[in-house]
C-alpha cells in the first residue's frame, strides 16, 4: 500500500514506522518538520492515572505497557519507570488523593499509600509532617522529542520512506487524495491525519465530523509548561504537590506544571512576568536549599478531542464507512503514541480491529448530537 501520514509528532512518526514495518510506502508530512507540535511541548507523564471512563483508562494501561515493553527496551533513554510520589496536604487535595487511589486500586493499578518519611526518601522535596503521601510506582516520565528523533533516524534509512516538509490544505475521500499548500496533489490507498489540532480541520474539509476543544484564552486546551535548571537536584521520580508537578530533565534540569495557573494561558501569548515569578517561587518552596532558574515557560496546545476522549479508526466519509481517510487524535499523545501507530498500522494492513478502540472511533460524531458537555479543565493535582 501507499500511505501518507500527516503531522510528524510522536503519532504520526510511529505509526509511519509501523506501516514500513509491514512493507508499506509511506509519505510523512509536516510543514514544521518533526516533534514541533504538541510533542516538543508536554509534561511527558507516562500512566494510566485519571483516566475516565474505564475504557479510557484500559487504552491508556495499554499504552503505557507499550513504552515498557517495547519502546524502552528498543530506545534506550527515551523514558525511565522510576515511578511517582503524591504529597496532598490540602483538604481538596487529600479528598480527591484518596478517591483516585482507591479508584486505581480497584482496577488493578499499582497505587498504595506511604509514611512521610518514606517519601521523603524518595524525592528531596518539601514534604509537610501530617501530609498524605502516595506512590505509584508503575507510572514514568518520558523524553518524546528524544524518541521522535530516533525514530525519525529510522525512518530515513528505509526504503520507501518519503518526507515532505509541506502544509496540507484539504483532504478528500475521494481517491484518498489531499492538496498541498503548493497546489500539488497527493494519492494513497490511505491517508491518516496526526496532525494535532489541525485534524479537526482538515477532517472537515473531507465532510467529516470530527469536534475539537477550541484553543481559547483559559480554555483546556492551553496550559503552561516550565523548564528550570537546579543543578544535582536529585529527582529521580514524577512528584504532584498541592501547588506544583515536577519532574526531572536530566541531573540537572525540570519540568513543571502548575495547573491552577492554566487559566491565565493565552495562545501565542507569553507567560506575564508575574505568573513566571509565582511560577519560580512554587519551585523554590519545593526545593529550597537549591539554586533554581526558570528558563522557559511555554503556552502548550492540549489535543481535546470534544468529548474528551481519543480519536483512533477510519473517518466515515459521506455516509460511507468505507473510506481511507483514518485520523488518530488524543489528549493522551505521549502515552498513546506509540501503542495507537503500532495499532492502527495493523489496521490499514488489513488486520483485526483492536476492540479496545470501539468506544473511541471517529464514527461517534457523526450522530445527530452535535454539542458536548463543557470539557472539564484539568485545574488540580493529577489531573494532566
Amino acid at each position: 500500500m501507499k500511505v501518507v501520514v500527516v503531522g510528524a509528532g510522536i503519532i504520526g512518526c510511529s505509526l509511519a514506522l509501523s506501516l514500513l514495518e509491514r512493507d508499506h510506502e509511506v509519505t510523512l508530512i509536516d510543514p514544521h518538520g518533526i516533534g514541533s507540535g504538541v510533542t516538543g511541548t508536554n509534561y511527558a507523564w507516562i500512566n494510566s492515572h485519571k483516566k475516565h471512563p474505564d475504557s479510557y483508562h484500559a487504552i491508556n494501561a495499554r499504552g503505557v505497557e507499550h513504552w515498557r515493553s517495547v519502546i524502552a527496551p528498543r530506545y534506550p533513554g527515551t523514558v525511565y519507570f522510576n515511578g511517582h510520589v503524591e504529597i496532598a496536604e490540602d483538604p481538596e487535595h487529600r479528598s480527591t488523593l484518596i478517591s483516585r487511589l482507591n479508584r486505581l486500586q480497584s482496577l488493578g493499578y499499582e497505587a498504595s499509600w506511604i509514611t512521610t518519611d518514606a517519601a521523603r526518601g524518595l524525592v528531596p522535596v518539601n514534604i509537610p509532617d501530617g501530609a498524605d503521601t502516595a506512590l505509584f510506582p508503575s507510572e514514568g516520565h518520558a523524553y518524546p522529542l528524544t524518541l521522535v528523533r530516533s525514530i525519525f533516524t529510522e525512518l530515513e534509512s528505509k526504503s520507501g520512506f518519503t518526507f515532505l516538509p509541506e502544509a496540507v490544505t484539504e483532504v478528500s475521500g475521494e481517491g484518498p487524495m489531499l492538496t498541498l499548500q503548493a497546489g500539488a496533489q497527493l494519492q494513497g490507498d490511505a491517508i491518516v491525519l496526526c496532525a494535532g489540532n489541525r485534524t479537526s480541520h482538515l477532517a472537515g474539509t473531507a465532510g467529516a465530523e470530527l469536534p475539537f476543544v477550541s484553543a481559547e484564552p483559559g480554555g483546556a486546551a492551553l496550559g503552561y509548561i516550565g523548564y528550570a535548571t537546579a543543578r544535582d537536584h536529585g529527582i529521580e521520580r514524577l512528584v504532584t504537590t498541592d501547588e506544583i508537578s515536577i519532574r526531572p530533565d536530566g541531573p540537572d534540569a525540570l519540568i513543571f506544571q502548575t495547573l491552577d495557573l492554566d487559566r491565565l494561558a493565552a495562545p501565542g501569548s507569553p507567560a506575564s512576568d508575574e505568573t513566571r515569578q509565582e511560577m519560580g517561587l512554587r519551585l523554590k518552596r519545593q526545593l529550597p536549599d537549591h539554586v533554581l532558574e526558570v528558563t522557559r515557560v511555554r503556552v502548550g496546545e492540549r489535543v481535546i478531542p470534544a468529548d474528551g476522549l481519543t480519536v483512533a479508526g477510519r473517518l466515515p466519509v459521506g455516509g460511507s464507512e468505507d473510506s481511507g481517510l483514518w485520523a488518530i487524535s488524543t489528549h493522551s499523545g505521549v502515552v498513546l503514541g506509540p501503542w495507537l501507530g503500532d495499532t492502527l498500522a495493523r489496521e490499514i494492513s488489513g488486520g483485526p480491529e483492536e476492540h479496545l478502540l470501539g468506544p473511541f472511533r471517529p464514527g461517534r460524531f457523526a450522530a445527530e448530537q452535535k454539542s458536548f458537555p463543557q470539557y472539564a479543565a484539568p485545574r488540580r493535582p493529577g489531573e494532566q
